[in-house]
Protein backbone atom coordinates (compact mmCIF):
# COMPACT_ATOMS: atom_id res chain seq x y z
CA UNK A 1 0.00 0.00 0.00
CA UNK A 2 2.56 2.46 -1.12
CA UNK A 3 0.61 4.55 -3.68
CA UNK A 4 -1.55 7.38 -2.45
CA UNK A 5 -4.51 6.32 -4.37
CA UNK A 6 -4.30 2.99 -2.21
CA UNK A 7 -3.89 5.10 1.01
CA UNK A 8 -6.58 6.96 0.07
CA UNK A 9 -9.02 4.84 -0.29
CA UNK A 10 -7.67 2.59 3.17
CA UNK A 11 -8.20 5.84 4.96
CA UNK A 12 -11.49 6.34 4.08
CA UNK A 13 -12.60 2.48 4.77
CA UNK A 14 -10.65 3.53 8.23
CA UNK A 15 -13.43 6.61 8.18
CA UNK A 16 -16.62 4.88 7.46
CA UNK A 17 -15.87 2.36 9.80
CA UNK A 18 -15.34 5.23 12.53
CA UNK A 19 -17.67 7.33 12.18
CA UNK A 20 -20.31 4.89 12.34
CA UNK A 21 -19.18 3.80 15.51
CA UNK A 22 -18.89 6.96 17.06
CA UNK A 23 -22.25 8.08 15.62
CA UNK A 24 -23.59 5.12 17.62
CA UNK A 25 -21.45 6.40 20.71
CA UNK A 26 -23.65 9.13 20.34
CA UNK A 27 -26.56 8.07 21.49
CA UNK A 28 -25.66 8.02 24.63
CA UNK A 29 -27.32 10.10 27.13
CA UNK A 30 -24.78 12.93 27.49
CA UNK A 31 -23.96 13.79 23.82
CA UNK A 32 -25.78 16.29 21.85
CA UNK A 33 -28.20 15.42 18.96
CA UNK A 34 -26.03 17.70 16.92
CA UNK A 35 -23.10 15.74 17.49
CA UNK A 36 -24.56 12.05 16.39
CA UNK A 37 -26.13 14.46 13.02
CA UNK A 38 -22.93 15.53 12.34
CA UNK A 39 -20.88 11.96 12.18
CA UNK A 40 -24.37 10.81 10.52
CA UNK A 41 -24.02 13.05 7.58
CA UNK A 42 -20.23 12.46 7.75
CA UNK A 43 -20.69 8.83 7.18
CA UNK A 44 -23.01 9.53 4.39
CA UNK A 45 -20.59 11.99 2.86
CA UNK A 46 -17.88 9.17 2.66
CA UNK A 47 -20.00 6.82 1.45
CA UNK A 48 -19.87 9.12 -1.87
CA UNK A 49 -15.92 8.98 -1.68
CA UNK A 50 -16.33 5.47 -1.44
CA UNK A 51 -18.39 4.93 -4.79
CA UNK A 52 -16.08 7.40 -6.35
CA UNK A 53 -13.21 5.09 -5.50
CA UNK A 54 -15.68 2.02 -6.94
CA UNK A 55 -16.43 4.09 -10.11
CA UNK A 56 -15.34 1.10 -12.01
CA UNK A 57 -17.34 -1.92 -9.94
CA UNK A 58 -20.12 0.55 -9.63
CA UNK A 59 -20.76 0.78 -13.36
CA UNK A 60 -20.14 -2.72 -13.77
CA UNK A 61 -22.76 -4.20 -11.24
CA UNK A 62 -24.73 -1.51 -12.12
CA UNK A 63 -24.58 -3.41 -15.97
CA UNK A 64 -25.35 -6.38 -14.53
CA UNK A 65 -28.42 -4.95 -12.49
CA UNK A 66 -29.73 -4.58 -16.45
CA UNK A 67 -29.27 -8.35 -17.61
CA UNK A 68 -31.55 -10.68 -15.60
CA UNK A 69 -29.51 -13.61 -16.20
CA UNK A 70 -26.11 -12.17 -14.33
CA UNK A 71 -28.49 -11.69 -10.93
CA UNK A 72 -27.87 -15.44 -10.39
CA UNK A 73 -24.62 -15.09 -10.41
CA UNK A 74 -22.06 -14.08 -7.37
CA UNK A 75 -21.29 -10.39 -9.27
CA UNK A 76 -25.00 -9.74 -9.59
CA UNK A 77 -25.73 -11.17 -5.90
CA UNK A 78 -23.23 -8.67 -5.18
CA UNK A 79 -25.35 -5.63 -6.91
CA UNK A 80 -27.90 -6.09 -5.20
CA UNK A 81 -26.57 -6.28 -1.74
CA UNK A 82 -24.87 -3.04 -2.46
CA UNK A 83 -28.03 -1.72 -4.15
CA UNK A 84 -29.95 -2.12 -0.84
CA UNK A 85 -27.23 -1.18 1.06
CA UNK A 86 -27.42 2.09 -0.33
CA UNK A 87 -30.66 2.36 -0.43
CA UNK A 88 -30.86 1.72 2.90
CA UNK A 89 -28.01 4.07 3.91
CA UNK A 90 -29.96 7.01 2.22
CA UNK A 91 -33.16 5.56 3.91
CA UNK A 92 -31.50 6.15 7.20
CA UNK A 93 -30.50 9.99 6.61
CA UNK A 94 -33.84 10.89 5.29
CA UNK A 95 -35.62 9.45 8.12
CA UNK A 96 -32.80 11.18 10.56
CA UNK A 97 -33.82 14.50 8.51
CA UNK A 98 -37.34 13.69 9.00
CA UNK A 99 -36.98 12.69 12.84
CA UNK A 100 -35.28 16.30 13.29
CA UNK A 101 -37.27 18.72 11.77
CA UNK A 102 -40.53 16.84 13.06
CA UNK A 103 -39.01 17.32 16.55
CA UNK A 104 -40.26 13.90 17.69
CA UNK A 105 -39.84 10.54 16.01
CA UNK A 106 -41.55 9.59 12.83
CA UNK A 107 -43.64 6.44 13.77
CA UNK A 108 -44.66 4.35 11.18
CA UNK A 109 -47.73 2.02 11.01
CA UNK A 110 -47.33 -1.27 9.72
CA UNK A 111 -50.57 -2.40 10.40
CA UNK A 112 -49.58 -5.59 12.12
CA UNK A 113 -47.59 -4.43 14.95
CA UNK A 114 -47.92 -1.30 17.24
CA UNK A 115 -45.81 1.77 15.18
CA UNK A 116 -42.35 1.46 14.78
CA UNK A 117 -40.16 4.52 15.07
CA UNK A 118 -38.72 4.91 11.28
CA UNK A 119 -35.16 6.14 12.00
CA UNK A 120 -34.24 3.47 14.61
CA UNK A 121 -35.59 0.39 12.51
CA UNK A 122 -34.00 1.18 9.75
CA UNK A 123 -30.60 2.10 11.57
CA UNK A 124 -30.96 -1.05 12.81
CA UNK A 125 -31.19 -2.18 9.39
CA UNK A 126 -28.41 -0.96 8.15
CA UNK A 127 -25.91 -1.67 10.96
CA UNK A 128 -26.99 -5.36 10.39
CA UNK A 129 -26.28 -4.82 6.47
CA UNK A 130 -23.07 -2.91 7.49
CA UNK A 131 -21.65 -5.43 9.44
CA UNK A 132 -21.97 -8.24 6.58
CA UNK A 133 -20.74 -6.05 4.07
CA UNK A 134 -17.53 -5.26 6.15
CA UNK A 135 -17.00 -8.48 7.24
CA UNK A 136 -17.28 -9.93 3.99
CA UNK A 137 -14.35 -7.50 2.83
CA UNK A 138 -12.44 -7.41 5.85
CA UNK A 139 -9.34 -9.16 4.36
CA UNK A 140 -9.64 -6.45 1.27
CA UNK A 141 -10.08 -3.60 3.17
CA UNK A 142 -6.77 -2.44 3.76
CA UNK A 143 -4.66 -3.64 0.18
CA UNK A 144 -7.82 -3.01 -2.09
CA UNK A 145 -6.40 -0.80 -5.25
CA UNK A 146 -8.15 2.09 -6.73
CA UNK A 147 -8.64 1.10 -10.08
Amino acid sequence: MDDLPSRQRWIVHLWLILTVLVSLLTLLPHFSILVHIFFGLLFAGLVVAHLRHRRRTVSILLADLRRFGKWIKPRGRMAWADLLLLFVTINVVLSGFFDYFEHRPVMISTGLISPIRWHVVSSLVLLVLLTVHTLRRWRRLRTSQVR
